[in-house]
């Protein structure tokens, strides 16, 4: 816990903490500038907070930049670090008399107080633990409706998901959370890769077409089989190794030289401007995809490599080349196709009706592939929903199980408040997407305030969150009677610490202001400010 904060700028030098409540005390006039809003920045300066860079009370304008040693205890062991306002991105590690012995990255700094704050065991990084509950003017963090808010505008999804996190909850969806990722990937990349025509994109109408050209072709071939006394050679011979070696070299060579005889008429027609092609994740496409026509994406890119206005002479080279490589792709074709009818001869297999054949085939084969990457588009998808549904189901228990134990802890912070007799403020999580922070029936401002303090010592009693910093600001908007009940509650805690600015304590009980003054850190008022020097109403 934080056990001591040292600056030379301070009035007091020095403010000493202990565990449970810290009061820094105003006086009785509530004024302001008088640094109790700068001392709860302090506090959170020192915790691994920035908003006190920000400067809004003008302290580093005025005393220009400066450090703070500070003390920490864990496991009674102590830990002296020094933040400045100059470098606050590095944290120097000290000795007990504050000597520099080491230095570490913020980030570094901030980690070291997660783990010593034992909360290794979270998921979310450990300003975003702690910083909603710095309710410190000016910094945020302080609206009633929403008391989950790390930030203004941060997203409600990330506000539910750093409660689940604090209740521990947070393994409890984490595999299904990671399978429903793969999946979101996973359909991204298909819906990509049939954008770029890496893989067929194929609609639902075209899935039943395909069906359709699979179960007549293979209708087509029974008959062939049935009727005619040749055809079962020449569909054997669709399966004898080497001629379909053979036939698919062919292909192979017949697509070359359409893409040579392609690139050769757009020469000769003086084609300029082609614009590239990208291609996205070509290795992520070939691991989920590995029959995935990518050669064809590569030859593409390929022939779009030359960009921009070639001169006449590299035209004309190039177009002879190309002309020599058809000629050169004709012979061997032709060459592949004499392979062809002698082995088709020798089986005793018209060469025609082996083409007829190996045409039908292709086709059905076609169709197939094509249906087989929209089955897996499906499947994915079917997937994901049944990943949603198995999540939003864990989800739901979560939130029960949360909103059950807070809200009873509401229930009895209410109690001891405004006693029996009114509603007291609950919490709903609809989904992980909203939620909701409300005193039914009872929307005043200062029921809404006092359910937020309620709130953060519910979250102080059932989660491992380490301390709350409260500004005078909250308690304002607090009916007297209610305060002096929620300052009794305050200095219960014992274990866990709770810095609260607070003034205006003569219009309250004698016993509360012993109680204030019995759990002060330190005294601040017109004559005796925070900082050494006074720059209220000065230009």
């Amino acid at each position: 816990m934080l056990k001591q904060i040292k600056c030379d700028l301070f009035n007091q030098q020095q403010i000493d903490f202990v565990a449970g409540l810290n009061v820094v005390l105003g006086d009785d006039e509530a004024k302001n500038s008088i640094g109790k809003s700068s001392a709860l920045l302090v506090v959170d300066f020192a915790m691994g907070g920035s908003s006190l860079l920000l400067d809004k009370a003008g302290v580093i304008k005025t005393l220009g930049h400066h450090t703070y040693e500070i003390k920490f205890e864990f496991s009674g062991k102590p830990l002296f670090v020094k933040r400045s306002t100059e470098y606050p991105d590095t944290v120097e590690i000290c000795n007990a008399n504050h000597v520099k012995v080491d230095e570490i990255t913020l980030d570094a700094y901030k980690e070291n107080l997660k783990s010593n704050y034992e909360l290794d065991i979270l998921e979310s990084n450990f300003r975003s633990l702690v910083s909603p509950f710095s309710r410190i003017w000016n910094k945020g963090e302080d609206d009633p409706d929403f008391p989950l808010a790390g930030a203004s505008k941060e997203k409600l999804s990330s506000a539910i998901a750093r409660l689940v996190d604090l209740f521990e909850r947070a393994q409890d969806v984490s595999v299904e959370r990671e399978v429903l990722q793969s999946l979101k990937d996973k359909k991204s990349l298909i819906k990509k890769s049939m954008t770029a025509e890496i893989i067929p994109k194929i609609t639902k109408t075209k899935y039943k077409s395909n069906q359709k050209v699979i179960a007549q072709n293979s209708q087509v071939i029974a008959d062939l089989k049935e009727n005619f006394a040749g055809a079962l050679t020449a569909y054997e011979a669709l399966f004898d190794e080497r001629l379909r070696e053979i036939q698919k070299s062919k292909n192979e060579l017949i697509h070359k030289k359409n893409l040579a005889s392609a690139r050769r008429e757009k020469l000769q027609q003086d084609i300029s401007g082609v614009s590239p092609r990208l291609t996205e994740n070509i290795e992520l496409v070939a691991e989920f995809f590995p029959s995935a026509n990518l050669e064809r994406l590569k030859q593409v890119e390929a022939f779009h490599e030359k960009i921009g206005k070639l001169v006449t002479k590299e035209l004309k080279a190039e177009l002879k080349n190309l002309v020599a490589i058809e000629s050169d792709l004709n012979d061997s074709i032709n060459s592949y196709d004499q392979q062809i009818k002698l082995a088709l001869t020798a089986k005793g297999t018209p060469s025609d009706l082996f083409s007829k054949v190996f045409e039908i085939k292709e086709v059905t084969d076609k169709a197939m592939e094509e249906n087989r990457f929209y089955e897996q588009k499906v499947s994915i998808v079917e997937s994901e929903v049944a990943s949603k549904s198995r999540l939003d189901a864990i989800y739901d228990q979560i939130f029960l199980d949360i909103e059950a134990s807070v809200n009873q802890k509401l229930k009895s912070f209410n109690k001891v408040v405004y006693g029996p007799d009114r509603n007291p403020s609950q919490l709903r999580i609809k989904n992980a997407n909203s939620y909701s922070f409300t005193s039914p029936l009872d929307t005043g401002t200062g029921k809404s305030y006092a359910g937020l303090v309620g709130f953060d010592l519910a979250m102080l009693s059932l989660t491992r969150l380490p301390f709350v910093i409260h500004d005078s600001t909250i308690y304002k908007n607090i009916e007297l009677a209610a305060t002096e009940n929620i300052i009794r509650i305050l200095k219960s805690v014992k274990k866990k610490q709770i810095f609260l600015a607070f003034d205006e304590a003569k219009k309250f009980s004698q016993k509360t202001q012993l109680t204030l003054q019995a759990h002060k850190v330190v005294q601040l008022h017109r004559d005796q400010l925070l900082y050494i020097k006074d720059w209220r109403d000065k230009g």
